[in-house]
């Protein structure tokens, strides 16, 4: 079955902490020894950390060696909030506030900041105004300030605001080395003297400026994406003030992120994986170093730059924690320092919640590193099915990853196990100190379980299930494909499922199905049977194609009317179990997706699961990662139910609280009929429809836990097997073959398609 194997995957920081023992480098392209020293060593970079704590970070400069920020408080005594601008000096530790947010207006917020050579800080403010028709508008100012933050001069710049009655939106400011400033909207930039005098406008046909930054040559750059058809792609464009006008354009690489000057006349530019270094004359671009072989998580850069004494910096700011960090990487012979044993992670793309993970991973500990292979780049030519045949090369040689990530729909999980791909993590969970079987979720655990063989725990997980009205369905779960049938042809004047085509309904029934009409082992199929001409038939009695009508009744209304019948219930926490009863306005069954033996047909999403494959070399390295990422914080990455007991036991207690509204003496706030107010529930929204949750149920929880406990991964299907079927059906849903030609023509193509793949 080695080709079944190919084809189903196809288808499937205050205080400055201790050197990294990791560095990184990079793959720049140059001929072997333009990355060395003497004596054939290579260079890698080695970072430092400074930690600056939790700042609610904006605006960052770094210039002359110091950091500018703004960063915005609130006081919930007193009800005010404040935005000053801050100096850090990493030399000293210090966090100076400078003074000038004081003297820029009740309500001042600055919303650009910059930083000349001379240490001169200029700033866009914004101010909220309210006048005595409680009426809202924003006021805008100018200013210069010295490097003690005393003012300079102020410029009302209010007017500037709106144009032709459109309201303009203040992107960034810079200061080239004359001392010009330039205050950059999205259709033009403003460009003033050191003294506050207007010098004209430059017009721009921009939607977004990604970045602006003054180059080693004293200009100001600007870079965005050019959407002027075969000459567009991102660019950074010279900002010529003195001719009004944007001057020289290069063409950058389209992932650049963050692009700022580099050393001599380049361009240092970031993504989210790796640093570059850009030559804006021959427009080439030279990889510096990996983020994450760096212990810096790509997604958290915010600026990047250059410091005096010839070291790289950058400033990252954890999103979820607001966590901001100094990093500065020094370029050091990969021979001086100390190297980790290397864990290597494959997956088709990265998300940010691996990035994360491997960050955190490799900063603690002593002993391993891990890497990440990513087989499809997005911002490549390459098609999504060369990536996954490189991927399953890699898994079938001796030369693959440690580990497999294993949330892409489009790996077919089952397949995989039979192949003995993956090594058994009962074995693991067994000789923990940490966790053991009893820690997680058993359904999850269950559906993760292929021939007694654990292949993943996933951090988290969701649930989808098909909801109807009990009073229609009954109370028990799951269903067949002839209930399903039965069902629709009981209501022909409502609709099933909302906006499902006829391919889409054929992608329905085969969700949970495609397997019972094909026998991978006998290499045989049977399309051409009685339960699979229903399916043709009852798919072509929906449209080709959806006219959507954006007059007809929303969702809920529908629903709760019989309209609509059937409802796809989307499950990430306690309270969305008070959905689909809302919206019906009555008892709801999750009967689920229909299934051929009528068994209950409810999606187990699991997300962060990683299996170790049965050829790597290093088992114990690649366990630690998982264990470690297993036991790791929730992040802000973290989406759905927890497959840990304990976990998921205190979410659901959290969902079951009644949390009361208080006065300032502590005493119940109650409504007008006398009831205490509930506070803290949160609500759902669908179009002009709301609800308002409230504490959960004993009742909810309980079929909650129902769900939890049958629901297992979707099984993977083969895109091919769908293809040839959707491709011969359109001609029967078009009129244009009977039943019988189509049936035999899909039977034909998919047994020669499972012969040769068996």
């Amino acid at each position: 079955m080695k080709k079944r194997f190919q084809k189903m995957l196809a288808a499937g920081l205050a205080v400055l902490t201790a050197v990294s023992l990791a560095a990184c480098g990079g793959d720049n392209g140059k001929a072997e020894g333009d990355n060395k020293p003497a004596g054939g060593d290579a260079f890698v970079y080695v970072p430092e950390f400074v930690d600056l704590g939790e700042i609610r970070m904006s605006n960052p400069i770094y210039e002359g060696g110091k950091l500018y920020y703004s960063s915005w408080s609130y006081d919930e005594e007193t009800g005010a909030s404040k935005n000053p601008v801050f100096r850090y000096d990493p030399e000293t530790g210090n966090a100076e506030e400078l003074p000038m947010w004081k003297d820029a207006g009740e309500n001042a917020n600055p919303q650009a900041i910059a930083v000349d050579e001379d240490g001169n800080i200029y700033i866009a403010w914004l101010r909220a105004v309210w006048d005595e028709n409680d009426n809202y508008h924003q006021e805008a100012t100018l200013a210069k300030y010295d490097p003690s933050g005393s003012t300079v001069f102020q410029k009302d710049l209010t007017e500037e605001l709106t144009v032709d009655g459109q309201d303009r939106y203040i992107q960034r400011i810079a200061v080239d080395s004359e001392g010009m400033i330039c205050l950059i909207f999205e259709d033009s930039i403003s460009v003033y003297d050191g003294e506050g005098s207007s010098q004209g406008n430059i017009s721009l046909d921009i939607s977004w400026i990604d970045s602006v930054f003054r180059g080693n040559d004293g200009k100001i750059y600007i870079t965005y994406y050019n959407w002027n058809g075969s000459e567009g792609g991102r660019v950074a464009v010279e900002v010529d003030i003195p001719g009004k006008k944007l001057g020289a354009s290069h063409k950058i690489p389209e992932n650049a992120e963050t692009v700022t000057a580099g050393p001599e006349k380049s361009f240092l530019m970031s993504d989210r994986t790796q640093l570059l270094m850009f030559d804006p004359e021959t427009e080439t671009s030279e990889k510096l170093l990996d983020w994450l072989d760096c212990n810096v998580n790509g997604d958290y850069v915010e600026i990047v730059g250059t410091v005096a004494d010839g070291r790289l910096m950058a400033v990252t700011r954890d999103w979820g924690t607001d966590k901001t960090e100094i990093v500065y990487l020094t370029k050091t012979k990969a021979s001086e320092v100390a190297q980790k044993e290397e864990i290597v992670i494959g997956t088709m793309t990265m998300d940010q919640e691996l990035r994360a993970a491997a960050v955190e991973f490799n900063k603690k500990n002593e002993k391993y590193h891990v890497s990440v292979k990513e087989y499809y780049d997005y911002n490549s030519d390459m098609e999504y099915s060369d990536a996954i045949t490189n991927m399953n090369n890699d898994i079938t040689s001796k030369n693959g990853p440690d580990i497999l990530a294993l949330n892409s729909g489009q790996i077919d999980i089952a397949q995989l196990a039979e192949k003995g791909v993956f090594e058994d993590l009962g074995s693991f969970l067994e000789k923990s100190s940490t966790f053991s079987r009893d820690s997680f979720v058993e359904s999850v655990l269950r559906g993760y379980t292929y021939d007694n063989v654990l292949i993943a725990v996933p951090k988290t997980f969701q649930i989808s299930a098909v909801a109807a009205k009990t009073s229609q369905v009954g109370d028990k779960m799951g269903w067949s494909l002839e209930d399903i049938m039965n069902f629709a042809a009981e209501h022909p004047n409502a609709e099933l499922m909302e906006y499902v085509t006829q391919s889409e309904m054929m992608g329905v029934l085969l969700t949970f199905n495609q397997n019972a009409f094909i026998d991978w082992e006998k290499g045989t199929c049977n399309f051409d049977t009685a339960e699979f001409r229903k399916i043709l038939e009852f798919s072509a009695s929906f449209p080709e194609e959806y006219d959507y009508d954006e007059e007809r009744e929303n969702t809920p209304t529908r629903l709760a009317a019989g309209k609509l019948l059937l409802y796809t219930d989307s499950i990430n926490n306690c309270r969305d179990i008070q959905v689909a009863e809302a919206m019906f306005n009555e008892p709801v069954t999750y009967i689920g997706f229909p299934t051929a033996d009528g068994s209950v047909g409810c999606v187990m999403n699991g997300g962060g699961a990683y299996g170790i494959l049965s050829k790597s070399k290093n088992k114990d390295g690649a366990w630690e990662f998982i264990e470690s990422y297993l036991n790791g914080e929730d992040t802000i990455f973290s989406w759905g139910f927890p497959s840990m007991k304990e976990k998921l036991e205190a979410q659901i207690e959290e969902a079951m609280e009644v949390n009361y509204l208080k006065d300032e003496n502590g005493e119940i706030v109650k409504d007008e009929n006398g009831d205490p107010i509930i506070t803290g529930m949160g609500g759902f929204g669908y179009d002009d429809w709301e609800y308002t949750y409230h504490p959960c149920t004993e009742e909810e929880m309980a079929t909650l836990r129902e769900l939890i406990d049958v629901a297992q991964p979707m099984p993977a299907s083969d895109n091919e097997v769908l293809s040839i079927i959707q491709e011969e059906a359109a001609p029967y849903y078009k009129g244009q073959k009977s039943l019988d030609e189509v049936v035999n023509t899909i039977q034909s193509r998919v047994s020669m398609y499972v012969g040769e793949n068996s």
